[in-house]
């Protein structure tokens, strides 16, 4: 009996660490909730599409904001995300999207990216990180870039959706999973 209960109890213990360890990693678990006001950060001017945007903030009232932290420019997995994005950019701004692209690169370096992939998007340089730490989008494996996260914000301000596993998601599905959410918000 005392052989069963030890067995039971280590075998508890092995599964908890795990479990334990997924407790305490950074990443997702500190980006902000769904419901959380998103964190304001400024915006150069010609970043998006509506005139006199300093802030985040000043996006309120007039679009929804899909926030979209990628790694770098030219890597294949961007390269592909945004192509597919210019592509079919009127369906994003048929949702009242404003779309704008994060990473750590230097605005020369996305203006080249956006002309050799046809991005229409906006783009913003963070190469300190500063907008990507408030959104815990570091990449912990290479902190000098971004974890691929999005982030929907409505017109209020609020993160109404978020993907933060750092996976690239098609931009159809993508399109599709914003739809969705827009219209469950009406």
């Amino acid at each position: 009996m005392k052989k069963v209960i030890l067995c039971f109890m280590v075998a508890v213990v092995l599964f908890s660490i795990p479990a334990l360890g997924q407790l305490q990693t950074a990443g997702a678990d500190k980006a902000p909730k769904v419901g959380d006001m998103a964190p304001d950060f400024p915006i150069a001017r010609g970043t998006t599409a509506v005139a006199d945007v300093n802030s985040l903030k000043d996006l309120q009232g007039k679009k929804n904001v899909l926030i979209m932290f990628f790694p770098g420019a030219f890597t294949p997995g961007c390269t592909t995300e945004f192509t597919e994005a210019g592509q079919k950019f009127d369906q994003i701004t048929a949702l009242n999207i404003e779309m704008i692209g994060i990473s750590r690169d230097m605005p020369g370096a996305q203006r080249e990216f956006k002309k050799s992939v046809g991005a229409k998007n906006g783009f913003l340089s963070d190469p300190d990180l500063t907008v990507t730490t408030m959104y815990d989008a570091v990449a912990a494996r290479t902190p000098k870039a971004a974890n691929r996260f999005y982030f929907l914000i409505d017109q209020k301000g609020k993160v109404i959706w978020r993907s933060v596993n750092g996976s690239l998601i098609p931009t159809d599905q993508l399109i599709a999973d914003l739809g969705k959410v827009l219209a469950s918000q009406q």
